[in-house]
């Protein structure tokens, strides 16, 4: 089955998406934080999580 341009599904990448899960996930911690310390370290490993998230390129021609 073809998809026209507009009916096509949205193409993710699954390691981009992950670490997206990963940071919303750390936020919600974050907000939920009782203590100084623990706001400290949820914000450590938001900082390393979004170094890993990869930058987006430039969208390229769709393949046939």
């Amino acid at each position: 089955m073809r998809y026209g341009n507009r009916d096509k599904p949205e193409c993710n990448s699954g390691r981009a998406g992950f670490v997206d899960a990963r940071l919303e996930a750390l936020r919600r911690r974050w907000e939920n934080a009782t203590d100084e310390r623990e706001k400290t370290e949820v914000s450590e490993q938001i900082r390393e999580w979004r170094s890993f998230k990869p930058e987006r390129s430039a969208p390229t021609g769709g393949r046939r």
